[in-house]
């Protein structure tokens, strides 16, 4: 595996590259959630079903809005109001599904679900923006199925697939296993908690 620093990363991932990165919680696999082929790739080295999606990084409001569209009021206030990361599953857009959101279609789970997080710090910010697309992201995890907490420690499979590893955040070397919380929202306000 090649490291690289925060410029060459955002290079990769525009040209459909799948890195290995540290965000805030956890080492995980990064694609441009925008580029099907880095996406359905994903899809396979981590042999995700079709029924669940992958998480999409984003940075800004402006960055749902344009690859989201409309998505629940409720979703405002929480990402207003939230000050530690969280993902967000968001309903299809009552106007089109998902079909009307610039997201690759391997991105959402089979019920036209997409989820959502936006980035938890500065280090994450920055790697959106110098990628300049919202990233899919799924944790990177060892051979038995638990988070990885150095790159090393990814499956065989993957790490044989996946030639990129952004350098580590400077003040971090090892990285716990990830207990973001879920929450599912309707576009009628609907809420259900599914990993708190």
């Amino acid at each position: 595996m090649k490291k690289v620093d925060s410029l060459q990363a955002a290079k990769l991932l525009r040209e459909g590259e799948i890195i290995i990165a540290a965000l805030d919680a956890m080492l995980a696999l990064l694609c441009d959630a925008r580029i099907e082929e880095s996406v359905s790739k994903m899809r396979k080295l981590k042999n995700r079903s079709a029924e669940k999606g992958f998480s999409v990084l984003m940075d800004s409001d402006t960055r749902i809005n344009l690859y989201l569209g409309e998505i629940p009021s409720l979703a405002w206030d929480i990402l207003d109001t939230s000050d530690a990361p969280l993902i967000l599953v968001l309903p299809p857009s009552k106007a089109s599904g998902h079909k009307g959101r610039k997201l690759a279609p391997s991105v959402y789970a089979q019920d036209g679900t997409v989820a959502m997080r936006m980035a938890a710090d500065r280090y994450e910010e920055q790697l959106v923006q110098m990628a300049n697309a919202p990233l899919a992201c799924t944790a990177l995890l060892t051979e038995d199925g638990s988070p990885a907490g150095h790159p090393e420690q990814g499956a065989a499979a993957v790490l044989d697939e996946v030639g990129y590893v952004l350098s580590l955040q400077p003040a971090k070397t090892k990285y716990p296993a990830p207990v973001i919380p879920v929450i599912k929202l309707g576009m009628s306000g609907e809420v259900e908690i599914i990993r708190g």
